[in-house]
């Protein structure tokens, strides 16, 4: 379970740091967007690795979240207390970080759950 914990722990972590390193200016204009990413580009490269890892780690979290719920209904059993905790873990995360930045959240969670249900074999 410690294990778990830390996974939670990081996909937050990669999480705010991108939200900090990848500003969005309000109001939204495009070309503002890409001239901080190109003054900056050790911070650009360094934001891509992190959402990069934590879009991987929460796409493997979240493929073995579905995989569990699917072996779980099934075997016709109710959901393991461990699993709704995973799950709680999960959700807790996703407000933090929507309260810290939405826009960048939407994107890193959206292709997180692409990438896990692309990925969950059969």
């Amino acid at each position: 379970m410690f294990i778990k914990v830390v996974k939670y722990f990081v996909i937050f972590l990669c999480g705010y740091i991108l939200i900090k390193w990848i500003s969005i200016p309000h109001p939204f204009v495009l070309a503002d967007f890409f001239i901080s990413l190109v003054v900056n580009p050790l911070k650009f490269f360094a934001a891509t690795l992190v959402f990069f890892i934590g879009f991987l780690l929460t796409g493997r979290v979240l493929s073995e979240l579905i995989v569990g719920t699917k072996i779980a209904w099934q075997k016709r059993k109710v959901i393991g207390v461990d699993l709704l905790i995973e799950y709680l873990y999960l959700l807790i995360v996703f407000c933090l970080l929507f309260y810290l930045g939405l826009v960048q959240t939407i994107v890193f969670f959206s292709l997180s759950l692409f990438y896990g249900i692309i990925s969950i074999e059969r």
